[in-house]
C-alpha cells in the first residue's frame, strides 16, 4: 500500500480540559472529520502533534489509542498513524453494548421496531434492486424449509432464528439508506438471544414466515403503503411470540 504524505492539519488550540487525553482525542477527531481525511491518509508524527497541541507525546499517544478504539485511526508502530476506514461496527457496537448493559427488554425493542421497520419496507419498494429482491426471495424459501423442519421435530431452532432475522437485515440493506442498517442491526442482535432461548412453536414460526411473504410481495409490487402496512401487521403478529 502506498503511504500518503501527512496532510497539513489546522492549528490547534492548547488543551485546557481536566483530561488532556480526552481533549486531544476530541480535537484530533474533529480535525479528521472537518478536513474529510480519507482512509489511509497519514496523520502528523506524535512529536509534531505534541508540539502543536502543547502537550507531551505520552498524552498524544494515549489520545491516538482512544481514537483507535473508536475505529477512527489505525496506529502502526514504527510506521505512523493513519485514518481508518469507517466500519459500521464502530457505530453499532456501542449501541449493542448499551442495550445489553441497560437490559433493554423485548417490549422496548419492538416499540422502536414498529417506528423503524415500516419505513424500511416502504423505502425498499423504491430502492430494492432485482438482485436484492432475489436475495429476499431466497431467504424466504429457506425460512419456509426451516419451518417445515421445526414442524416435523428437527433441531432447526438456531438456523431458523438466524434466517428469520436475516430477512429484516436484507430488507434494510435494500432500502438504500445506511442509517436503517446501522440502527436495525443492534436491535436484531438483541432479539437473537431471546429467539435462541425460546423454542419456537411451529404455528408461530409459520405465521412469521407468512408475514415475511406478505411484506416481500408488497415490496416486489413497489407499493410503499402496502409494504409498510404489511410490516406493521407482521410485527404485531410476532411481538408476543
Amino acid at each position: 500500500m502506498t503511504l500518503r504524505e501527512a496532510p497539513s492539519l489546522p492549528a490547534f488550540a492548547p488543551a485546557t480540559r481536566t483530561s488532556l487525553t480526552d481533549a486531544v482525542a476530541e480535537q484530533l477527531a474533529v480535525a479528521i472529520v472537518e478536513r474529510e481525511l480519507g482512509p489511509g491518509e497519514r496523520l502528523p508524527a506524535e512529536r509534531d502533534l505534541a508540539r502543536q497541541l502543547t502537550v507531551s507525546r505520552i498524552v498524544v499517544r494515549e489520545a491516538l489509542g482512544r481514537l483507535a478504539q473508536r475505529g477512527l485511526v489505525d496506529v502502526r508502530p514504527g510506521v505512523g498513524t493513519f485514518v481508518a476506514p469507517l466500519r459500521r461496527s464502530s457505530v453499532g457496537d456501542p449501541l449493542r453494548l448499551y442495550l445489553r448493559r441497560q437490559r433493554v427488554g423485548h417490549a422496548e425493542v419492538f416499540e422502536v421496531r414498529r417506528a423503524l421497520e415500516p419505513a424500511i419496507a416502504a423505502a425498499a419498494c423504491r430502492c430494492a434492486s432485482e438482485t436484492q429482491l432475489a436475495g429476499l426471495a431466497d431467504n424466504l424459501e429457506r425460512t419456509f424449509d426451516l419451518v417445515t423442519a421445526i414442524e416435523r421435530g428437527d433441531d432447526a431452532v438456531e438456523a431458523y432464528a438466524w434466517t428469520d432475522l436475516e430477512f429484516h437485515r436484507l430488507l434494510a440493506a435494500a432500502s438504500a439508506n445506511p442509517l436503517f442498517e446501522v440502527l436495525l442491526d443492534p436491535l436484531i442482535d438483541r432479539l437473537l438471544a431471546g429467539r435462541r432461548a425460546a423454542e419456537p412453536l411451529p404455528d408461530a414460526a409459520r405465521r412469521a414466515a407468512l408475514g415475511h411473504r406478505a411484506v416481500l410481495e408488497a415490496v416486489r409490487g413497489r407499493d410503499p403503503e402496502r409494504a409498510a402496512q404489511r410490516m406493521i401487521e407482521h410485527l404485531r403478529e410476532v411481538e408476543g411470540c
